[in-house]
């Protein structure tokens, strides 16, 4: 008998198998069907109640997520992606960096102390795992300057100044496309997909 190649299954597809095993359908079916073993099937329904347990409190869903492991610091981790989603609303782009730097800050705040917790790559890699965060580019100008507030600054004001300053058009220049780079927000941002 050929071996079979190893096969991660999701919550979700965990979640699906349970189901069916609840109908009624046979263990025979579900491995074929799933492209897994019948121990498997079994394993999945010895264990339904955790893996039920975990779908209904994950933050963020069953969809992509594929372990049942759980954070060392689940109240920092869940602090951090609190932060990460009123970000994302505001639409901030978020980097690994801020967000590893949000989290030192957090323990800080949470233990008062610097000790105990590093948030390195692989923190920042397992916390993006858990949930279902990823790294896109950014594009367009979403977040462009408010056309209709210009206009009243550039009657009023700006010709004022010109006026009063005797200003020649060779004085005068807009800035809006050059390529200053100073302190300059990511091109790239953590985002959930979920």
């Amino acid at each position: 008998m050929a071996s079979r190649k190893h096969k991660t299954l999701t919550l979700e597809d965990k979640v699906k198998i349970i189901k069916l095993i609840n109908s009624g359908h046979s263990y025979d079916a579900i491995s074929k069907t799933f492209g897994i073993g019948k121990s498997t099937v079994g394993d999945i329904k010895n264990n339904k109640d955790s893996i039920m347990t975990l779908v209904h409190t994950t933050e963020s869903g069953s969809k992509m997520r594929k372990t049942m492991k759980t954070a060392d610091n689940v109240t920092l981790e869940n602090a951090v992606y609190l932060w990460f989603i009123q970000q994302q609303w505001l639409h901030v782009p978020i980097s690994g960096e801020m967000t590893s730097e949000k989290a030192l800050f957090f323990h800080r705040q949470m233990t008062e102390s610097n000790e105990g917790f590093v948030a390195s790559k692989g923190w920042l890699d397992r916390f993006k795992h858990h949930y279902g965060i990823r790294h896109l580019k950014i594009t367009g100008e979403k977040l462009s300057s408010n056309g209709s507030a210009v206009e009243p600054f550039r009657i009023e004001l700006l010709l004022r100044v010109i006026n009063e300053k005797n200003l020649s058009s060779e004085q005068i220049y807009n800035a809006d496309e050059s390529g200053l780079f100073w302190r300059m927000l990511p091109d790239k941002t953590l985002a959930d997909l979920n």
